[in-house]
């Protein structure tokens, strides 16, 4: 069984706080990628104790390394390196399922922590209508290859998300959001109870190897082309960029839309 693993850092056990964990420069930037690395290694063991035989990973939070200390790596999960985060690439047809791990729900989500849809210069994105984050528009890709997404981790808002867009797929909720919340552009940020870490990969390791049981037992989320993205941005100047790139056009100020016969055809 060959596994494709897709990987952010907001959905990780503890990770609360934006500026100080999930970006590079932040004071705890390096404890929370070893921190997400250990929830990486502990799906692989699950995994593995399931029947994965090959394990690929894409360290998808921005730049290089992506959010996961290399070093710490599990010995049996190999990296598709340098890819940043312009989306997870090297798969095909030959995986059997993709795992979504550390994720976050999309922009607005209630009780999301650390919710937003791909960059804090989106508000909002539809495509075909139907609002979307990171988690429906990773699904699609694997989709188009049939990789069905069969397991997910990270705080309830993103389980929830996925459940409603793959009925019956495996969550592993390491944390949840309370009500009290505050703003820091597009993303949402709000106060948090988390697991600890060490439960956290208890809790994902059990999910991963149940998961694996799920592998062809789940209809896929599925959308047809041709693809109609509309984006609504935080900022009039965010939108006017945007229609540097070919095919986008002028909704209103912050708004923007794109018609493609592809989603890798799709950008912001």
């Amino acid at each position: 069984m060959k596994i494709y693993v897709v990987c952010d850092l907001e959905g990780v056990a503890c990770v609360v706080d934006f500026t100080k964990q999930c970006m590079e420069k932040g004071g705890y930037y390096q404890q929370a990628i070893r921190m997400a690395t250990k929830e990486l290694n502990a799906l692989v063991e699950g995994a593995i104790a399931g029947g994965a035989t090959e394990i690929y990973a894409w360290p998808g939070h921005g730049e290089f390394p992506g959010g996961i200390d290399v070093e710490l790596i599990h010995p049996e999960c190999t990296l598709v390196m340098h890819a940043c985060d312009e989306g997870p690439v090297g798969y095909d047809d030959s995986f059997d399922a993709m795992f979504l791990h550390g994720f976050h729900g999309m922009a607005g989500a209630e009780n999301g922590v650390l919710a937003h849809s791909f960059t804090p210069l989106l508000r909002n994105v539809w495509l075909n209508d139907l609002k979307i984050g990171e988690i429906a528009l990773n699904m699609l890709g694997f989709s188009e290859f049939k990789v069905l997404t069969v397991f997910v981790s990270g705080d309830q808002a993103a389980v929830d998300e996925a459940s409603a867009l793959m009925p019956g797929i495996e969550g592993a909720v390491v944390k949840w959001g309370l009500e009290e919340k505050s703003k820091l552009g597009a993303l949402s940020v709000r106060k948090a109870v988390s697991l600890s870490p060490g439960k956290a990969q208890e809790v994902i390791r059990n999910a991963a190897e149940r998961a694996m049981s799920k592998i062809g037992s789940l209809e896929p989320f599925w959308m047809d082309p041709p693809y109609v993205m509309r984006v609504e941005y935080t900022k009039k100047t965010y939108a006017d960029n945007a229609l540097k790139l070919p095919g986008v056009e002028k909704v209103n100020d912050t708004t923007t839309t794109q018609t493609r016969g592809k989603l890798s055809e799709l950008a912001f």
